[in-house]
């Protein structure tokens, strides 16, 4: 029996140029979607101009201007200006404005059960999933609905636009997940950022500003989607400024299931409210600095929410927490500073709600740990065995390495023992509970015990001092502890036979 292996090699994917003016394969964008010769994989480049267009993008290509200052896709006031209902569909550096929706990622809601084909009028076969596609580096702005809307589509990246004066939202991703929507700048819409009935979506350093609400993880128990919960949505290293609400997460209706959104690293600040929760229960907040809000946090209908991540991880900065911070340790009941204040915040007195473990300072869970190395220091020593000890401003895990061996865990009473005569590299290593990773060196030389006068040789320097004090006993003017070399208070010819024992050794040093 034999078998045949039919390989099929895709084209080479092409540019095509647009421009306006006549001079590039087309005069408008989407008779470059549309033409047959444009297969997906394709790049489609817009020379700079103002384009009067509704764009519908139905195959994978990538769609550039050339500058997203002077390259316009205008939509009169009317419709979608792109609509993009394919997959893997980039769209970068274009100014999108005057339309219902700046871009629209549609799903058509066709899938293997619909047993629906959807082709063009040239008979091509289009892709009616709006997936993993990505919308960068854009300027949308004047929309009368939402600066970007998607229905139903998942794994679209939309990251390093500037949404702005959209009527209604900047961006509203509807029963959509996993997005990322990451480094966007959303100001003066009714509604920055919006996620409703949607879970899974990464919503990453975007900075929302001069908005009613900044950003919005809504969902309700509507009949057309039953567990229309929005959760485990990761809202992190935001910036929420200058708003109404600076964070609003808002369930409708009577589900008890827990949400799990995680709300981090956040500087929610100056909003007329940072925070409100909303008949939501079980989400994670911490490590976010709440700064000079009129009202820091609201709760209603809420319960089971966290405020910290542990005494590690810690909680958040609250700008009206000014209690002292002199005790450290996950009960706050050991004497020294760890940067965070000793009583816990109240965040709701009904359901009763509170962060154990509140920060000192604005983002000190980012702050690299400080190592003071006590014992051994930089010098010369003539014992060959002494205790590691070192100081640090927070809780960590600690190892050391001593001449490039493998790190040994530190533990209370850490000692070093039995080291050899020459010079040595101890390196102390800390780890926090976020990952902010420090150490520190410290070199130092052990020498021979009779090197009196820690010059690393053993010689007549050495002989003398002990001579000095010979005969001389503890109280004695003349007594030296250094040369006692057996310890029984007494200078006498067994401390001599020591230092003539090691005379004429000398430490060697590499080069």
């Amino acid at each position: 029996m034999y078998s045949v292996l039919f390989i099929k090699t895709a084209a080479a994917s092409k540019t095509w140029t647009v421009d306006a003016d006549g001079s590039g394969d087309y005069m408008t964008i989407q008779q470059a979607i549309d033409d047959m010769r444009t297969l997906a994989g394709d790049t489609i480049l817009v020379r700079s101009g103002t384009y009067y267009e509704h764009l519908v993008v139905d195959k994978r290509l990538s769609i550039i201007g050339e500058h997203r200052s002077n390259t316009i896709i205008h939509g009169g006031g009317y419709g979608s200006v792109v609509t993009i209902t394919a997959s893997n569909v980039t769209l970068k550096e274009f100014t999108i404005q005057k339309g219902e929706e700046g871009v629209a990622l549609l799903s058509n809601g066709n899938n293997v059960t619909d047993n629906i084909l959807t082709y063009n009028s040239a008979g091509v076969l289009l892709d009616t999933d709006s997936e993993e596609n990505l919308i960068f580096g854009n300027s949308i702005s004047f929309s009368s609905t939402s600066g970007i809307y998607g229905d139903r589509c998942g794994q679209n990246t939309i990251a390093n636009n500037a949404i702005f004066s959209s009527s209604w939202h900047g961006i509203f991703l509807y029963a959509s997940d996993p997005c990322v929507l990451n480094g966007n700048l959303i100001l003066s819409n009714k509604e920055g950022l919006f996620i409703r009935y949607s879970s899974n979506n990464t919503v990453a350093e975007n900075f929302v500003s001069d908005n009613d609400i900044g950003i919005h993880i809504y969902s309700d128990e509507d009949p057309l989607r039953p567990s229309g919960l929005a959760k485990h949505n990761l809202i992190r290293n935001n910036t929420a400024r200058n708003n109404s609400f600076g964070i609003l997460i808002r369930h409708l209706g009577e589900t008890a299931e827990f949400a799990r959104n995680e709300i981090c690293e956040n500087s929610i600040e100056y909003n007329n409210l940072g925070l409100n929760i909303s008949g939501s229960t079980g989400n994670l907040l911490y490590n976010n600095n709440f700064i000079n809000n009129s009202k820091q946090v609201s709760i209603y209908e809420s319960s089971n929410n966290t405020w910290d991540g542990g005494y590690y991880a810690g909680g958040n900065y609250w700008s009206d927490h000014n209690s002292a911070d002199v005790f450290w340790g996950c009960y706050q009941n050991k004497t020294g500073s760890d940067g965070i204040v000793d009583l816990p915040y109240e965040v709701s007195s009904n359901p009763v709600e509170e962060d154990r473990y509140p920060f000192v300072h604005e983002n000190e869970w980012l702050a690299v740990p400080e190592i003071n190395i006590i014992s051994p220091s930089n010098g010369t020593y003539r014992l060959n065995s002494f205790p590691l000890v070192f100081t640090i401003n927070k809780p960590v895990w600690k190892s050391c390495s001593l001449d490039g061996q493998p790190n040994v865990t530190v533990v209370e009473n850490f000692m070093l023992q039995n080291l050899s005569v020459g010079v040595h590299n101890m390196t102390v290593y800390v780890n926090d509970a976020l990952g902010n990773e420090a150490s520190s060196k410290t070199v130092f030389t052990i020498t021979f015990l009779g090197d009196l006068s820690l010059d690393g040789t053993v010689n007549i320097i050495d002989i003398s001092i002990v001579a000095y004090s010979f005969g001389h006993s503890l109280g004695s003017e003349k007594w030296n502890p250094e040369a006692d070399l057996n310890n029984d208070y007494t200078i006498n010819i067994v401390d001599v036979a020591m230092v003539a024992t090691e005379y004429g050794n000398t430490i060697i040093t590499e080069g």
